[in-house]
């Protein structure tokens, strides 16, 4: 993971409804509907509230791009400078060569059920907020360029309403510090969040910070606080170094503080704000007598006991709670001031004969999500963030370029989602989505993510039958949610008529249709994020 400045864009969001006023598709989607195979009414589960999202009336509603993502083709939607078609990775052997697909149809099936009703898990997905846009160039900042820019209130909006509909709790900022685009972006993340998804101190969607230590290298706005500077500790080394660190670590904590840690859309444990830490080791030894991390954070940890105190002046010095601090993998529990550890993803390396067929999720080498969550359940009184990831592509990044992990056509992100069920009986406290938007690694989930199954419809005698036609051999039904059957009765509005478990074939009957021409649709529902799939339509005359 790395951050660039930059920016983003607007659109007006109702209070909990989904519609973008400046979008020409709706977002809803069809849910479960839950109708029996002779069933002739609508059916609509909404994504958010049932009885305030409409259920789509033509085929094209119910198959148009619903993500925040810019559309491939078309009418722009407000938030994009233009369009984004996907990426692909055409190395031989790539098994996914379409690593990042272009915006679809995504399922926004609630990604709380695949755990317990009384798991209580708390699922964020983290977000880079460095893109922008530039013409003539496929990068923007370092940055390859998705169409949006990240700190522009309209991308913020249809970010914001995305993940609400998708049923995901909040977003984990990669942060750079007060002045950068970063901060700016999550301020407005801010902002929206408390106008659309929070009322009486209580917020439906919540944010927390994630601080990148690459931008200990830059120069940010001091808080001009005793003891603190927004100085760039680039080319610095030894004690000089750390002391610089402590210091730019203790300007943004002051800053953050402030700005931040008061909202009632932060995230807090029992009163306390959550900071995340992804850490850039280096200059000095990670561990030992100073200079060195640990070190670091020892001072960094009395720092953040007393803000009131060490952050002395008006805003810095208000009192929101010691700040919860969580390191990356399972070395994060040890590190001095912990509180907790998150899992990151970790691809193997850029052979693709052999690394993209290691997912990290199961077995006990250092660098599994299986390796993390057991050292996790043995710190049962930190916080414990569990990973969920798609796979990995970098070959268009800037930096570390062509490290691979396969997606295998959607199994890796649904293995990964679930994997803490093995280790904790309702689920990890907390799952940390990674990534939402990092179109530089190919981790994003934001346009959706292809289960690799197309499907196919007949009429045959009184019946309508169906198949998932797989288009890759790592294909698994574990992607599928369920299957809907919709109808277009004598030309009129479309009808959900039928739900069926998850299959790879299956029929539906045709007796329940009134008489008449039809024409009938089958869907796929994917699990959530998974890109939603229909088939073309089939005429009958009853």
């Amino acid at each position: 993971m790395k951050t660039f400045p930059s920016r983003i864009c607007f659109a007006v969001y109702t209070l909990l409804l989904v519609t973008l006023t400046a979008c020409s598709t709706r977002f809803g989607v069809p849910g479960s509907g839950g109708l029996s195979n002779s069933g002739s009414g609508t059916g609509y589960a909404g994504s958010l509230e049932s009885s305030t999202i409409e259920a789509p009336t033509t085929v094209a509603e119910l198959t148009a791009g619903n993500t925040a993502a810019c559309a491939a083709d078309g009418t722009l939607p407000a938030w994009c400078q233009h369009a984004f078609t996907g990426q692909r990775d055409s190395r031989s052997g790539v098994m996914t060569p379409e690593f990042d697909p272009p915006a679809g149809n995504v399922s926004d099936e609630d990604i709380h059920s695949y755990f317990s009703d009384d798991s209580g898990m708390r699922i964020l997905a983290n977000f880079m907020l460095g893109y922008c846009t530039k013409s003539g160039s496929t990068y923007c900042n370092n940055n390859v360029q998705t169409g949006y820019t990240a700190d522009d209130s309209r991308t913020v909006a249809a970010q914001g309403a995305d993940l609400m509909r998708r049923h995901i709790d909040g977003a984990i900022m990669s942060w750079d510090g007060d002045g950068t685009s970063e901060d700016n972006a999550t301020k407005l993340f801010q902002s929206w969040a408390d106008s659309n998804a929070c009322s009486n101190g209580s917020c439906r969607l919540t944010y927390l910070i994630m601080y990148n230590t690459a931008s200990l290298d830059y120069n940010v706005k001091s808080t001009g606080i005793g003891g603190t500077s927004g100085k760039s500790c680039s080319g610095l080394a030894g004690a000089t170094y750390e002391n610089c660190v402590i210091a730019h670590l203790r300007n943004d904590i002051c800053y953050i503080n402030a700005a931040h840690w008061g909202n009632d859309a932060y995230e807090k444990v029992n009163g306390r704000p959550i900071l995340e830490f992804f850490l850039y080791d280096g200059v000095i030894p990670t561990t030992g007598p100073a200079p060195s991390w640990e070190d670091v954070w020892v001072h960094i940890g009395d720092w953040v006991n007393d803000l009131p105190h060490h952050c002395s002046s008006a805003p810095y010095n208000a009192d929101h709670g010691v700040p919860l601090i969580v390191f990356e993998n399972a070395s994060g529990f040890t590190q001095p001031s912990s509180s907790g550890g998150f899992y990151w993803i970790k691809p193997e390396g850029t052979d693709i004969a052999t690394d993209q067929l290691i997912d990290n999720i199961s077995g006990a080498s250092d660098g599994t999500l299986d390796n993390f969550l057991s050292s996790a359940v043995t710190y049962d009184r930190q916080l414990a963030f569990s990973g969920a990831f798609k796979g990995f592509n970098s070959i268009q990044a800037t930096w570390g370029t062509g490290r691979i992990m396969d997606q295998q056509c959607g199994r890796t992100w649904i293995e990964s989602l679930t994997e803490s069920k093995k280790y904790y009986s309702t689920g990890a406290p907390y799952l940390q989505i990674a990534t939402w938007n990092d179109y530089n690694e190919g981790t994003e989930i934001e346009t959706g993510i292809d289960n690799c199954f197309t499907v196919s419809a007949s009429a045959g005698g009184s019946s309508l039958h169906w198949n998932l036609d797989a288009t890759d051999s790592a294909v698994t039904l574990e992607t599928v949610s369920h299957i809907e059957i919709y109808d277009v009765p004598n030309g009129g509005n479309l009808i959900l008529v039928g739900s069926q478990s998850a299959a790879s074939s299956g029929t539906w009957s045709f007796s329940g249709l009134s008489p008449g021409k039809h024409m009938l649709y089958v869907r796929m529902v994917g699990k959530n994020s998974i890109l939603n799939r229909i088939s073309s339509g089939v005429s009958y005359d009853n």
